[in-house]
């Protein structure tokens, strides 16, 4: 069970670098781990948004064959965008700790 801080029990020397390695992964995997959320989303966002416009406008399946693609590419593009970060993020590491 781990030692609650307080002024009578202060921490010891490794507990902060373990917090803080703790902190950055979670981090990490909240941030990256909506990648997946935001795929799922703007792929359904896109087919619901042309079954409608397709009921509403007649031109089925166009719409909606249309906008799940255009759904694919933005969600797709921002997997790659959190990708380029995380890169980005590990190359800073890596040179901070040379």
């Amino acid at each position: 069970m781990p030692r609650k801080l307080t002024p009578e029990n202060p921490p010891t020397a490794g507990s902060k670098p373990q917090e803080a390695k703790f902190k950055k992964a979670f981090s990490q995997v909240s941030r990256y781990g909506t990648v997946g959320l935001e795929l799922g989303f703007s792929v359904a966002i896109g087919v619901f948004s042309g079954y409608f416009l397709d009921r509403r406008f007649g031109t089925s399946p166009w719409l909606t064959i249309f906008l799940l693609l255009c759904g694919i590419a933005a969600g797709f593009k921002r997997v790659y965008l959190a990708l380029k970060e995380l890169e980005k993020e590990q190359e800073n590491d890596n040179a901070g700790n040379r």
